[in-house]
């Protein structure tokens, strides 16, 4: 998700991106709210891993974020923690402490506790 105003930019990055990686992209959207949905078509995972992270890091150099409505699933964890502001985290930590104490819901998943159970 991107600001709408930096929709234009954004799309010209991935596609100098897209080109500079030698894969083929093709793109969607609601751009009234600055989502921007991205297919990648890349057949060799770590290059599609390596083009994927820059396009997230794009999005998030507009002021957009990782994710905007789907969700950050298992898929986006790791570049959501790696881009996002420390101090958001820190602060979605403690909001999920104060509604899982015990760590019961989801543990390990979204905010990168290093649990896997």
């Amino acid at each position: 998700m991107v600001p709408r105003a930096a929709v234009t930019d954004y799309l010209g990055a991935v596609a100098v991106l897209a080109e500079a990686h030698g894969a083929f992209m093709a793109g969607c959207g609601h751009v009234g709210d600055g989502n921007v949905h991205l297919s990648v078509y890349l057949p060799d995972e770590s290059r599609r891993t390596a083009l994927l992270d820059e396009l997230f890091a794009a999005g998030v150099a507009a002021g957009g974020q990782v994710s905007g409505e789907h969700g950050i699933g298992m898929d986006k964890l790791r570049p959501y923690l790696a881009l996002s502001d420390p101090a958001v985290l820190s602060l979605q930590r403690r909001i999920k402490a104060v509604f899982d104490p015990e760590g019961r819901f989801n543990p390990g998943k979204l905010l990168g506790d290093g649990r896997t159970t």
